[in-house]
């Protein structure tokens, strides 16, 4: 029986390891609003900040968006070589995922994005923006194609001081994400990577070199999206 977000089935493995300081930077979180369900003591320990003079006060709420009645898209991940620090910012940006992907404005953006005046992305595999749609909630990767409405994610946090966000193969649940931008990442960007990543497990790709048309592509175009619903809450 698959769970709310709440109870996600989330395993960490945390690997001990020594990095020099500045392969392993403190992650910044950006500003972070209080999930309605959230308690104030979760809340600061994914580093919400609070009023220093009344601590105990409630934070700011999200602003969340009004969720789709038919989504019921679960986010499931397994996290590999994160400090607790870094485990609480990826697992923040991935409830807020889940959000968006469940909520009426994400079908709303996916249904009308365009490319040259067209309801269309790039690299669309012949699919319309409403088999797109469907295809994202139905979570079946292409390696694995069984429709159970799960985006199931592995995710191995590494360092490496070149321009590689992150990336992936279509053949593994696997994902590895770059510290040197995770770190600084707010939460719609770092929950944008993981959606890019996992679209290419569905079966989209998109231009290597950055050409005036990949932005347009579903990894990127969709990762967008995500992006900008996750940091406007």
């Amino acid at each position: 029986m698959r769970k709310e977000f709440s109870q996600l089935k989330i395993t960490t493995i945390l690997t001990l390891f020594i990095l020099m300081s500045c392969n392993n930077p403190v992650p910044e979180m950006g500003p972070v609003c209080k999930l309605p369900d959230q308690s104030l003591e979760n809340y600061k320990m994914a580093g919400g900040e609070v009023d220093p003079d009344n601590p105990d006060a409630e934070p700011e709420e999200c602003n969340v968006p009004e969720r789709e009645k038919e989504a019921n898209l679960v986010v499931s991940a397994q996290l590999h070589d994160f400090n607790p620090e870094q485990e609480a910012k990826m697992l923040q940006a991935l409830e807020r995922l889940e959000i968006v992907i469940n909520s009426q404005e994400f079908k709303k953006r996916v249904l009308e994005h365009q490319y040259q005046g067209e309801y269309t992305f790039v690299d669309n595999e012949g699919l319309s923006n409403e088999e797109i749609y469907n295809k994202i909630m139905e979570g079946a990767e292409t390696f694995d194609p069984v429709v159970d409405e799960e985006l199931d994610l592995d995710i191995t946090l590494y360092y490496r001081n070149n321009s590689t966000v992150g990336y992936t193969y279509p053949n593994t649940h696997k994902i590895w994400v770059n510290n040197k931008f995770f770190a600084g990442f707010t939460l719609g960007k770092v929950a944008a990577n993981a959606m890019h990543e996992w679209t290419h497990k569905i079966g989209f790709g998109h231009d290597f070199k950055k050409t005036a048309r990949r932005s347009y592509s579903v990894p990127y175009a969709v990762g967008t999206i995500v992006k900008e619903l996750v940091d406007g809450m």
